[in-house]
């Protein structure tokens, strides 16, 4: 419907991705973002080049609601259905961005997140777009034909320069700086995000804006960050790189594997291969499940050639010490603790080895065993698990079950994906369906 005015709460990935859909379709839209700049976490996404969509794009690749550990959710395969790959693509290039794809992995051509960040402020300009930073949402009510949101606005010293800018960027320009003022809309899209990486504004505000409308919210947490153990085992081999594969187990039972880059840190496990397993792993060890990291750090070898490899290896250099026997194969603060958690002294030559200590060797190489204690906060994570519950949400619409008019989009939903550009691409597509419904 042209003229429709659309509050849109929140101004990062979904909040820009819905400006823009509702306002291509003749709608009146306001973006209303907490921080002094909209769009800041999407400037920290893929290492600052910005993962913004995935050549595979399947529900499996998502958690939503009760669907974990791969089985797919109807909201999921819904929306993926209606917002593929290439209508991303499609939409990022009408805007100026080119894709560049590296293993299935879209970024833009340029390399940088920045580019992405602002050719959505340049297309929300050319259409008109009110974007209000540093404009905090107090409440929002429901009235006769529409919302009321209560809105403070802070006083910016940025306000002038964005004015003389020509952007439609404002720093609180509802009614006047540091006032509380009410603004009436017809209909609204909450995008506030979730509590990852609060220093660029998701710092879980919407939660309670969902909550005081009678929205359920699913217990957030942290994930696509780091898992912690035991400090005294991985302090000395802090900053460790390899590449492994590394399988969850929960009560014992195998629930994910996955193969890539481990980092080791003082407390414990990170990397992208420790991030796609963190969902399950966390969600696990709040539940207080046996939750363990089995790490194989010889994934290029076939599993029936390793202790043959390792007797080969033996006897072409049985000449040298334990201690440094395995350095070449390992790095050394890595190796040495191997020996040491297969009760292998370091000053015994290599040649001494009997086939019994070469297959404890082996045990500890290709199953080095991780109890889960903890995990990294929000501060660390990529993203959030848990938010608004889904059964609160019509799987093709976005739009609230409870409150007509409503809907929601991005990450203060109840999903989230694994690395690779999927939260983005949820961002970005469940941010047009809620739009493109908000206008009907």
């Amino acid at each position: 419907m042209a003229n429709r005015r659309i509050a849109i709460v929140g101004g990062g990935a979904a909040g820009l991705a819905a400006a823009i859909t509702a306002s291509r379709q003749g709608a009146h839209v306001i973006v209303l973002e907490h921080k002094d700049r909209v769009g800041k976490k999407i400037l920290a996404t893929g290492n600052g080049r910005c993962n913004y969509t995935n050549a595979k794009m399947d529900p499996s690749c998502f958690y939503a609601g009760d669907q974990r550990g791969g089985v797919d959710s109807p909201l999921i395969t819904s929306l993926l259905k209606r917002y593929p790959t290439e209508k991303i693509l499609d939409f990022f290039t009408e805007i100026g961005i080119e894709p560049s794809e590296r293993d299935g992995y879209y970024y833009p051509a340029s390399g940088q997140a920045a580019a992405v960040l602002d050719c959505l402020r340049a297309e929300c300009d050319r259409l008109g777009v009110e974007i209000h930073c540093n404009s905090d949402v107090l409440g929002i009510q429901l009235v006769t034909g529409g919302f009321r949101i209560k809105v403070r606005t802070i006083e910016s010293e940025q306000e002038g320069a964005a004015e003389k800018s020509g952007r439609t960027e404002k720093s609180g320009k509802i009614e006047k700086r540091g006032s509380t003022s009410n603004l009436k809309v017809d209909r609204v899209i909450l995008c506030c995000g979730g509590q990852a990486s609060p220093v660029t504004g998701s710092d879980g505000s919407g939660y309670s804006l969902a909550m005081d409308l009678g929205h359920r919210i699913v217990t957030p947490f942290p994930a696509l960050t780091g898992l912690k153990a035991d400090p005294k085992r991985f302090k000395p081999l802090a900053g460790i790189r390899a590449r492994v594969c590394a399988s969850l187990t929960v009560d014992g039972k195998s629930i994910r594997q996955e193969e890539g880059e481990l980092q080791l840190t003082e407390n414990g496990l990170s990397g992208i291969v420790i991030f796609q397993l963190s969902h399950p792993a966390i969600y696990s060890h709040l539940q207080k499940k046996k939750t363990e990291i089995h790490i194989n750090f010889l994934p290029q070898w076939a599993e029936g050639d390793v202790f043959g490899r390792l007797r080969q290896r033996r006897d072409q250099l049985g000449h040298k010490e334990l201690q440094e026997w395995g350095v070449g194969l390992f790095p050394k603060k890595l190796w040495l603790q191997m020996c040491k958690e297969a009760g292998l002294p370091l000053m015994m030559s290599a040649s001494q080895m009997d086939n019994r200590c070469l297959s404890r060797l082996q045990s500890v190489i290709t199953d080095f065993t991780v109890p889960v204690t903890g995990y990294l906060g929000y501060d660390r994570a990529q993203v959030t698990a848990g938010g608004v519950d889904l059964r609160d949400i019509i799987a093709e619409t976005f739009e609230s079950k409870k409150i007509s008019g409503m809907y929601f989009a991005g990450e203060i939903l109840d999903v989230d994906g694994i690395c690779g550009g999927y939260n983005l691409h949820f961002a970005w597509a469940s941010g047009m369906a809620a739009a493109e419904a908000a206008c009907r």
